[in-house]
């Protein structure tokens, strides 16, 4: 490419500079015609401004003389009228003589504008003339024509004159007159000479810079067409305007720039095919069946695999639409679908093809199973992936049974850890109660020696439960059976009960036990059971690792979470022994379990339970120093939501460690638990909410329970509202002031077991059903109910009970869960369903780790449920019960 410097030798400038140079001459160019313009029309203004002086002058000289003849005239109209006057001697010839001289007085007026000398001489002497006339007419009515005669003569002498003077200046301004218009005459015609020459130079000196102006500007310009022409006939350009800021200079970059961009695009396209040929080459080794489509839903791309995949689609042409592909698809018969039904396929494949969405889709094709695949491309098209899964299928199909032999061997788990928890739990409760009988004995009988030795088998068979439960409890937690109860717990309560109940096994190796609880702890959300037991698995761990030393417990809140640090100044542990200290039945080393016993399941267990609270358990540990366990767990866990229609309980009582006791037993069981330290709040929450019962205590401050109660009862809203009178008193002593059960667990406390069936059976018949497949359970429950006076039939199953029941009614049932050919749930539907079972008090004893719906069902039809883990509020709950009916709506369903 040529760069030649432009004809009119403009210099380039400096580069980032911008010049608009056509722009600039073109504007020069009007500049400069506009400047002589305004010139010219200047010039020509001020000549015709000077013309019009003179022209203007002329007429006023012109004005003047018209005045001049018109007094002139007027004087010669004053001597007629009064010499008609003095002749004739009418008054009408007196008016027009006046008439006369008014005018001509107007006319001498106007003269002394620009003549008064003259004006001045010829009003006198008109005047005088006048006087004279007018005596001399005077004279003639008199009679007397000489005199008047005399004075005519005087009169026309004078007028003479005054003629010869008017004559004279109108004489010399008509000279002025002409005089005027021949100067404006000349200097117009001048004017008009000057204007031509002005006009003639302007338009010659625009021709001129009009003609250097487009030379300037078409030369470059031609070059620039030149170089266009150049590169569209592939040509590089040539001779181009130098590069430069102006408009010819930027024009002649874009074309060298459009001249490389074209080399460059070329070389782009040759790249492209290149790469095209490269994506073909792969596309054609993908395994799957590929097809692309553009826009328009025409194919663009297709590879061998999507061919064979689509043999009929060998016939088609590469461009061919997908509803093209559709229709060759229909017409090779490989799909099975009916005749009637195609167009509608056809419909549905191509609205899921214009709106793929990415879907993805398995359907069966043939003998095959495709996985399709489509998206959308940027531009509008579509791509599709069309996938032989057959073989994947056929492992999936695998895996489902695979899957269903792993849920059924669960399920069997979960029947196993339910048995277990039955056979097991069932002989020590045998163990335990007998042991506590005999103990009983032997302390009546006197006899002490056997005490200790039945202490001991009584020891063993409690620790040998722990064990188990630990156990069933890791078990429950492999197989995801166990459940969280999640209420509002009062943690300064809770330790407060942990303290007392591990004070036994702090005090066996001589430690201390330090508890530090942070003034505003509060309250928490979270399962209470798992919560106490972590902490007293961490206190007796740090107990027993721990010798003649202290243990802390350490309770603060941090953040959203609270905190309990258990920190003791035991053995402490090695990095290694930390490594592995959660994981279930592993402890620090063998010489560690040899001399300390346990396990190693209570960490597990511990880590377990944080976790499924939603929070975790560390350590922290130096051999010979001591451990420090912190757990931390959310301020508030999740909790399931109530269901709809739950009733409503109302708690009153100034004592928190009893509201939280309460609440928890009552939310257990289902209600919503509603909650108030004083007797004021408590009605106002009771007149806002409409609570359907009210636990209401008895001994307050401010207020007591009766002045409450009064107030309750007197509403004519709340009146109708169960209320449950709580005295705070022994659990013997408030279950009966409630008017409820208690609640048992094996292995079952007597005294409680008794003021439950007592509570129950009233005044009635002393007569109880026992059934129970275990004949050692029957027996120690036949043992302890006879001491109490009790009548005890016995039944071994289901059945016998059942008809037991039709034989004669007894006051109460307590039956086992977990028996051959009838269970206790098909025993207690169908006990339900007779006339003499339907209102039969029925309290179910049992060691099956029962679900929520399993819990709920029971409740709707016994009076009460012994549960393993239970605390021996049944009262509260029988009494709501009674009170405000089941909080299950399901009471008919059929058991579980």
């Amino acid at each position: 490419m040529t760069v030649t410097p432009d004809a009119d030798g403009d210099a380039p400038a400096s580069p980032g500079q911008r010049v608009p140079r056509i722009a600039l001459r073109i504007g020069g160019l009007s500049a400069i015609l506009l400047g002589v313009l305004v010139l010219s029309t200047v010039v020509m203004a001020f000549e015709f401004s000077a013309n019009q002086k003179r022209i203007a002058e002329a007429t006023e000289r012109f004005h003047r003389l018209q005045v001049a003849t018109a007094a002139n005239r007027d004087f010669g109209m004053v001597r007629y009228w009064l010499a008609d006057l003095a002749v004739s001697q009418l008054t009408l010839s007196e008016r027009n003589a006046e008439a006369a001289r008014d005018q001509l007085n107007d006319r001498i007026t106007a003269l002394e504008a620009f003549a008064p000398e003259a004006a001045a001489t010829i009003r006198s002497s008109t005047d005088t003339i006048w006087t004279t006339a007018i005596a001399a007419v005077d004279a003639y009515a008199d009679g007397n024509r000489v005199v008047g005669n005399a004075l005519m003569s005087q009169a026309r002498t004078q007028s003479d004159a005054v003629t010869s003077a008017m004559a004279a200046l109108v004489d010399d301004l008509s000279e002025q007159s002409i005089r005027a218009n021949d100067t404006a005459a000349s200097a117009a015609q001048d004017a008009r000479f000057r204007a031509l020459i002005i006009c003639l130079v302007i338009v010659l000196a625009g021709a001129l810079l009009t003609a250097l102006v487009l030379r300037s500007i078409l030369q470059p310009l031609n070059r620039i067409d030149a170089a266009m022409a150049d590169l569209q006939a592939g040509r590089p350009p040539v001779d181009l305007p130098p590069e430069g800021p102006d408009e010819f200079g930027r024009l002649s970059n874009t074309l060298r720039t459009l001249w490389d961009t074209q080399r460059a695009r070329a070389e782009l396209e040759e790249i492209n095919a290149q790469q095209r040929r490269t994506v073909l080459t792969a596309v054609e080794t993908i395994p799957d069946g590929f097809a692309l489509f553009d826009e328009t839903d025409r194919m663009v791309l297709r590879n061998e695999r999507f061919l064979e995949v689509f043999p009929f689609a060998r016939t088609l042409p590469d461009t061919a639409t997908y509803a093209e592909f559709l229709d060759a698809e229909i017409a090779s018969g490989i799909l099975n679908i009916p005749a009637e039904d195609a167009d509608a396929w056809r419909a549905d494949c191509l609205a899921r093809h214009t709106n793929p969405g990415g879907s993805r889709a398995e359907l069966p094709y043939g003998p095959h199973y495709l996985l399709v695949s489509k998206g959308k491309t940027p531009d509008g098209g579509t791509v599709a992936v069309y996938s032989d899964i057959s073989e994947l299928r056929g492992r999936q199909v695998e895996l489902e049974a695979a899957r269903a032999e792993a849920e059924e061997a669960n399920d069997a788990k979960s029947r196993f850890l339910a048995s277990m928890s039955h056979e097991l739990r069932t002989p020590l409760n045998a163990i335990i109660g007998y042991s506590e009988m005999l103990i009983e004995d032997a302390e009546d009988a006197g006899d002490t020696t056997s005490v200790p030795d039945l202490q001991r088998i009584e020891s063993s068979g409690r620790h040998l439960l722990a064990l188990i439960n630990d156990i069933l409890d890791l078990s429950k937690i492999e197989a995801g059976k166990m459940e969280m109860h999640i209420e509002e717990v009062g943690i300064a309560a809770l330790v407060d009960d942990v303290q007392a109940t591990v004070a036994p096994l702090v005090a066996m190796n001589d430690n201390t036990l330090s508890v530090t609880v942070a003034d505003d702890i509060g309250t928490m959300m979270t399962d209470r059971t798992k919560l106490r037991q972590n902490l007293f698995n961490l206190l007796s761990n740090a107990s027993k690792f721990t010798q003649d030393g202290r243990v802390d417990l350490t309770v603060t809140p941090e953040a959203e979470m609270i905190r309990f640090d258990v920190r003791d100044e035991g053995i402490g542990m090695t990095p290694d022994q930390l490594s592995r200290l959660f994981q279930p039945f592993a402890q620090a080393d063998s010489s560690t379990a040899s001399k300390y016993g346990g396990t190693g399941l209570g960490l597990s267990i511990v880590k377990s339970y944080c976790e499924m609270l939603g929070g975790g358990v560390s350590v922290v540990s130096e051999p010979g120093k001591g451990s420090t366990f912190t757990i931390r767990l959310p301020v508030s866990a999740r909790a399931p939501a109530p269901a709809d229609g739950t009733p409503t309980v109302l708690i009153i009582d100034d004592d928190e460690a009893a509201l939280d006791s309460i609440g928890r037993t009552v939310r257990d069981a289902g209600y919503t638990v509603l909650t108030a330290s004083d007797a004021a709040t408590g009605l106002a929450l009771a007149r806002e909410r409409r609570p359907d019962a009210v636990l209401l205590d008895i001994i307050m401050p401010e207020r007591d329970g009766w002045s409450v109660l009064r107030d309750l009862k007197e509403d004519p809203i709340l009146c109708e509202t169960p209320v449950i009178m709580v005295s705070i008193l022994t659990d013997r002593e408030m279950g009966l002031a409630f008017g409820a059960v208690e609640q048992l667990m094996k292995p079952v406390d007597p005294d409680r077991l008794i003021a439950a069936l007592e509570a129950l059976a009233g005044d009635a018949e002393r007569e109880i059903l026992l059934v129970d497949d275990d004949a050692a359970t029957r027996g120690l429950f036949r043992r302890i109910l006879s001491r109490e006076g009790w009548s005890v039939r016995e039944a071994a199953d289901g059945a016998r009970a059942l008809a037991l029941v039709e034989e004669r009614r007894p006051s109460l049932l307590v039956m086992d869960l977990m028996m051959p050919t009838l269970d206790g749930f098909q025993t207690l539907k169908r006990l339900r369903e007779t006339e003499a079972g339907r209102g039969l008090p029925v309290i179910i004893v049992t060691s099956k780790d029962l679900t929520r719906r399993e819990f709920d069902w029971l409740q709707d039809n016994a009076r009460d449920v012994v549960m393993k883990g239970g605390d021996g509020r049944a009262d509260l709950l029988a009494a709501i019960a009674r009170q405000v009916g089941s909080v299950n709506a399901t009471a008919n369903e059929e058991a579980p």
